[in-house]
């Protein structure tokens, strides 16, 4: 995996979702327009809100952003680690009734694995909840994954598949 640098890691990822045919939007204003709910801009789809709500009309049914967001909600540790800022960017593709998890997951996994080269034998795809799409998805990668480091002895329940540990 070669290191690579905040702005090209920006630019790989809209270039790659630009070529799945994604509408690249620029960063939305940090004051929310026309949404009283927010004070702030906190989360990348924040400024989408109107078009998963179906209010408003998508420039493209797929859009890929790179979103500023400020953090307000653990605002007593910055400073205090490494890991707590409070403004940051945040990378997303959506969709508008276009595509739905089966590709977000495989665009995801190809983006890491091919564009930032991330090696395929250190990632391991994982479920946070029972979902059928994206559970076909991660258990058809995991499953290959488990064999092809030699374990076969393996558990396939309705939340996933496990390993059994001897």
């Amino acid at each position: 995996m070669e290191k690579l640098g905040l702005n090209e890691i920006r630019s790989k990822f809209q270039d790659f979702y630009i070529k799945k045919g994604h509408y690249a939007a620029k960063s939305a204003s940090l004051i929310p327009k026309n949404d009283k709910s927010l004070l702030i801009i906190n989360s990348g789809m924040a400024p989408l809100k109107e078009y998963f709500a179906g209010t408003e009309t998508p420039p493209s049914k797929r859009m890929t952003t790179c979103q500023k967001c400020i953090r307000t909600g653990d605002i007593d540790n910055v400073g205090k680690t490494s890991r707590h800022g409070t403004f940051f960017e945040m990378l997303g593709n959506f969709s508008f009734g276009d595509y739905f998890k089966r590709e977000s997951l495989t665009w995801g996994w190809e983006f890491i694995t091919e564009e930032l080269k991330m090696p395929k034998d250190k990632l391991w795809a994982t479920d946070s909840y029972i979902d059928d799409n994206t559970l076909t998805v991660n258990v058809t990668r995991l499953r290959k994954k488990l064999q092809d480091v030699g374990i076969e002895d393996f558990v396939e329940t309705k939340k996933g598949v496990g390993y059994i540990i001897k």
